[in-house]
């Protein structure tokens, strides 16, 4: 069972690019990418890599401040840059790592440090789904009734949770979930929280989408703005979907089905890859001068008061 959880996803992964591949032709593929302007892609992704990296570090400092320890941007910078790394075979690895060193460095329990990197991962999808919801004006059916129904259960789904926090302590049965370490982020979460994370949070989405809208005029496709602004946050709640590798084969698949009425599936497919590769690539990059400093760090945190004393 190990063994398949670890190579399912691959094996889906490639069976899912194989079968666009051979749908659209390689040709058609290699043609796409040849007329695309890449110089143009790695800059404005480069530049849309380290805003985003820098909200992400400063959406994460604050929280883990709100909930764990005191932890400052610059501090946490390294860790986070090391997470993209680990992040592109894994991201709950990744998700852990960043828990693992909050919890050995700032000495607070593992469980409570992990709540709250799961903290932002759901306001992470509360956010994309009310992304998703405010793009329903150009989505299509059934598209854009799955996409209301997601967007009443995640509302409903939200007041139900932030009033068990408050006041389910004495429930029966569900109660005893209250005190879990797990979730002691959302315990202790106010509404004010929930607000100053999502203004983090959507300015980091923000740079995404711009980011993505960027690369369809590096590959002059005619993408209205509007379909962009729609199409990509569907692509990204797709994308967390833990079917495949890093959502390698379902994220080309929405994206040839978002947008298939303004570009060729050809054009599309190499769109989507090209944004996965060079944004994957760029944010490992991040990662690579600090991963040896983290790990050790991971191993002794003590390392600086143990040499400060010899």
């Amino acid at each position: 069972m190990q063994l398949a959880r670890r190579w399912v996803p691959w094996m889906v992964a490639a069976a899912l690019m194989t079968i666009l591949v051979k749908r659209i032709g390689a040709e058609a593929i290699v043609d796409a990418f040849s007329r695309a302007d890449m110089v143009y892609l790695v800059i404005a992704t480069l530049v849309c890599t380290i805003a985003n990296f820098s909200l992400d570090v400063l959406s994460l400092s604050r929280c883990i401040s709100w909930f764990n320890a005191p932890v400052s941007f610059a501090k946490l910078a390294p860790v986070k840059a090391s997470a993209y790394l680990v992040g592109i075979l894994n991201y709950n690895v990744a998700s852990g790592g960043i828990a693992f060193w909050v919890s050995r460095t700032l000495r607070v329990p593992f469980l409570e440090a992990a709540s709250t990197l799961l903290f932002v991962n759901v306001v992470d999808a509360l956010l994309l789904v009310g992304l998703m919801a405010a793009g329903l004006p150009v989505l299509r059916e059934p598209l854009a009734t799955a996409v209301a129904t997601i967007a009443v259960i995640a509302v409903l789904g939200f007041v139900a949770q932030f009033l068990f926090w408050r006041f389910g302590e004495n429930l029966p049965l569900v109660g005893r979930v209250w005190g879990w370490a797990i979730v002691s982020s959302f315990r202790r979460a106010r509404l004010s929280h929930y607000a100053a994370l999502a203004v983090m949070r959507l300015g980091f989405l923000g740079v995404f989408i711009g980011n993505y809208w960027l690369a369809v005029q590096a590959f002059q496709l005619d993408i209205p703005l509007l379909q962009v602004i729609a199409g990509v946050p569907v692509i990204s709640f797709v994308g967390i979907i833990p079917v495949t590798v890093a959502g390698l084969g379902t994220v080309q698949a929405a994206t040839i089905y978002m947008f298939r009425d303004h570009a060729s599936e050809a054009s599309l497919l190499a769109l989507s890859l090209a944004v996965t590769a060079v944004m994957t690539a760029l944010r490992a990059l991040l990662g690579v001068p600090f991963f040896a400093t983290v790990s050790r760090e991971l191993i002794n945190p003590n390392q600086d008061e143990d040499e400060s004393l010899g």
